[in-house]
């Protein structure tokens, strides 16, 4: 459970490549979240290249570490794969998928002795779309978060988050 306690959002990176081999670990931490049915709709795109990542730094005004950033991960949802096998809008189990995936890959960032920051996509449309756009993701595949990650600059402070008040046993108090 150290990863879970670890775990910070890092925004800011050495100018330093992450091996493929820690990727590729990233990527199967994804690949092991719970699922809905276990119907695992995620795809995933890694983005590695410079001005691919400077483009998604240009697509929200929260992405800007990206400029910084060694890669970035790009957790997708496959519609089709989704309980209901379609894109009707009240299959949303998906949305959890994509979450339990995403939380996944960070934590596997912290065993690697990297860093990383989860990067809200989903439900933006303007954001789904230039992304979908710039890197060829087809109509049917829905970008939920990206991840920018790499060597962190600096080491984030640790804190305690556990907030007893908001914790009720049995019942609400």
């Amino acid at each position: 459970m150290s990863a879970i306690f670890e775990r910070r959002s890092v925004r800011s990176f050495l100018p330093k490549s992450v091996e493929p081999d820690k990727i590729e670990r990233l990527l199967r931490a994804g690949f092991e979240a719970p699922s809905a049915h276990n119907r695992r709709p995620w795809e995933f795109v890694v983005i590695s290249a410079r001005k691919d990542l400077d483009a998604i730094a240009e697509m929200s005004p929260y992405a800007k570490m990206c400029t910084e950033a060694a890669a970035a991960i790009i957790p997708c949802a496959n519609l089709s794969l989704s309980l209901g096998g379609n894109a009707a809008p009240e299959d949303t189990w998906w949305i959890q998928d994509l979450a339990a995936a995403t939380e996944n890959i960070l934590l596997q960032i912290v065993e690697e002795g990297l860093g990383g920051v989860w990067l809200g996509w989903y439900p933006d449309k303007a954001r789904i779309d230039a992304l979908s756009s710039r890197f060829g993701i087809p109509s049917y595949i829905v970008p939920f978060s990206v991840i920018a990650l790499g060597y962190p600059a600096k080491s984030a402070p640790k804190a305690d988050r556990f907030n007893a008040s908001r914790v009720h046993y049995g019942a609400w108090d």
